[in-house]
């Protein structure tokens, strides 16, 4: 785990990180959502799967030149053919969505995306002490995507150096830093929450990205891919 830092220097403690009432009301973790066997399962479905650039037209390197970015959009799956990993994958989105819906008190929340990403340091390239993996950003400031009202981040691996989620805001320091661990997850407000992705130094980074809304006008997408739901 990491505490917070005024000067971004990594201070490891054993201890899980807890928030003040003041974070709570914008951010939320669960130290183990989903299980290491469940997740194993769905780094194996994700392995199977991901295109690079997927998401971003094709481009390998949407956030740093120094990694390549693969992804895999969730979709439906229903019938007797569906792959188990899939409908698996689709069964932790609705539990996350749940979590965060009972954590900020909401009384519904419709999913807007899904995405498994995997990132990887590219061999070779030389990288700068203040380069990120992901630049700061608000999951809303795009055109496309204002109607995003919370995030959730499933941390799929930890076999990585680097790669930690930061926040940043006035009210709450300079940033603090999240060490993924296996089945853990962090949620939070869209629009409290500037964050980024420190430089992934080596090994490869495996999350599941979801993005809701509370929007009734995203209720289709939601659909789409859970259901009834």
């Amino acid at each position: 785990m990491q505490s917070d830092s005024n000067t971004g220097n990594q201070q490891h403690t054993d201890q899980p990180i807890v928030l003040s009432a003041e974070e709570l009301k914008y951010r939320q973790i669960e130290e183990q959502l989903v299980s290491p066997e469940e997740c194993a399962t769905l780094l194996e479905f994700a392995s199977k799967n991901l295109i690079v650039g997927d998401g971003y037209g094709g481009d390998a390197n949407p956030h740093s030149e120094t990694e390549t970015f693969s992804g895999f959009t969730i979709t439906g799956a229903s019938g007797p053919g569906a792959d188990p990993a899939h409908l698996l994958c689709l069964e932790v989105i609705q539990r996350a969505r749940k979590a965060v819906m009972r954590h900020f008190g909401l009384p519904f929340l419709w999913l807007d995306y899904a995405h498994l990403v995997k990132r990887e340091p590219i061999p070779g390239s030389e990288v700068s002490a203040d380069e990120l993996s992901h630049p700061w950003h608000y999951d809303d400031q795009s055109e496309g995507v204002k109607h995003r009202t919370h995030t959730a981040i499933l941390y799929l691996n930890d076999q990585f150096e680097g790669g930690l989620t930061q926040f940043q805001e006035a009210d709450f320091g300079p940033f603090r830093q999240v060490q993924p661990q296996t089945g853990k997850m962090i949620a939070f407000a869209v629009a409290h929450n500037a964050h980024a992705v420190s430089k992934l130094i080596s090994g490869e980074r495996y999350v599941l990205n979801m993005w809701f809304s509370t929007h009734m006008r995203i209720w289709r997408r939601h659909r789409r891919v859970l259901g009834l739901f």
